[in-house]
């Protein structure tokens, strides 16, 4: 919506992985330098983990882009497969026909698969994400995948990639034999103010931003603590923000307009920023509210309940409704701006043809 307006080449702050974004802090820096000796080594498992939305796939498709034509690769995210529903999707990915076939015949196909691979003078690796909805007993799996050698060297390597849940099922006593293939793993932390700070440009830059709207240097610091340094957490934050200045022609952005900008998704998106449940927009039906709180107070008023309990809960909804026609106003504004700006460009262009 902004992009345009502030003259940037592309969306800063989207939520999909892009590499061109990537940001490397000492956590993800380190991640990535785990990820690359792994590679060299061709053998054993790197883990990185993490809490939701600090990059743990942005780094993988980091990874990925960076690959010479001697490395096949496979990215796969899991839900809670059982092994032979895992090795079913491993086959799939590495483009092996699996329809009807038992276990063992994929499993023998994908063995010929990297045998082949490796004649051609290359390898397979396996990008295993969001692998901490995996069942121990499929983990394990994977290792067993690992012994598909070759001249003692393995054929597949895989790298996993989870949150924080997925350290518990490693130290499992039965996960002995896996651990022990782990050549590296790290974990991955949210930035502090000054990382906050260095992932904020480093996007905006990527996009040629030339301080048009300006950033006051204690903006950042608000931004930090608000979004508690989460990079998904912060693109969602920071992506409104710039729509805001957008909306209300700012051309700066101060500490005051990060706390007016809270306030709106403290409202809004609180589940999103906040880990509270949220009510959106778009399930919010006004009318329908009304309506059914009202007869709860007709109810509960025959059932001798305090009325004012009641008068205070309709009230809160009233403040709800007054917000959601404040921000309808707002987007209004937004597409009437976009439709003047058009009809202007639309007009000059047809006066410079005649």
């Amino acid at each position: 919506m902004y992009e345009a307006h502030f003259r940037l080449t592309d969306k800063p702050f989207k939520l999909s992985p892009d590499p061109k974004f990537f940001f490397e802090s000492p956590h993800h820096g380190r991640a990535v330098s785990y990820l690359q000796y792994g590679l060299s080594q061709g053998e054993g498992f790197i883990v990185v983990t993490g809490p939701i939305g600090t990059g743990k796939t942005t780094i993988a498709r980091s990874l990925l882009s960076s690959l010479d034509d001697t490395i096949v690769a496979a990215q796969i995210a899991t839900t809670r497969l059982n092994p032979e529903e895992l090795v079913r999707l491993v086959a799939a990915q590495f483009n092996i026909e699996v329809e009807g076939l038992s276990k063992a015949d994929i499993l023998k196909r994908l063995e010929t698969y990297l045998y082949q691979l490796n004649k051609q003078g290359k390898r397979a690796l396996l990008i295993v994400d969001e692998a901490q909805n995996l069942p121990a007993q499929t983990v394990e799996e994977l290792r067993m995948l690992s012994n598909f050698q070759m001249n003692d060297k393995p054929l597949i390597q895989s790298f996993l990639l989870g949150q924080e849940e997925l350290k518990p099922i490693i130290e499992l006593p039965q996960m002995e034999q896996f651990r022990q293939r782990i050549i590296a793993s790290c974990h991955l932390k949210p930035f502090d103010e000054e990382e906050t700070k260095g992932y904020i440009l480093h996007r905006l830059h990527q996009v040629g931003w030339d301080h048009y709207p300006s950033l006051e240097a204690d903006v950042f610091g608000l931004i930090a603590k608000y979004t508690h340094g989460v990079p998904r957490k912060i693109n969602i934050f920071v992506d409104r923000l710039f729509l805001f200045a957008y909306l209300e022609e700012l051309e700066g952005i101060k500490a005051e307009h990060i706390e007016t900008v809270m306030e709106e998704m403290n409202e809004e998106l609180s589940g999103s920023l906040r880990n509270k449940p949220h009510l959106s927009d778009e399930l919010l039906d006004a009318d329908i509210l009304r309506q059914d709180l009202d007869l709860q107070a007709m109810a509960a008023a025959d059932d001798g309940v305090n009325g004012e309990k009641i008068r205070s809960t309709l009230m809160d909804v009233s403040n709800i409704l007054e917000n959601v026609v404040q921000r309808k106003i707002k987007v209004i504004r937004y597409l009437d701006k976009m439709i003047n700006d058009k009809r202007q460009v639309l007009s000059e262009s047809k006066t410079s043809e005649l």
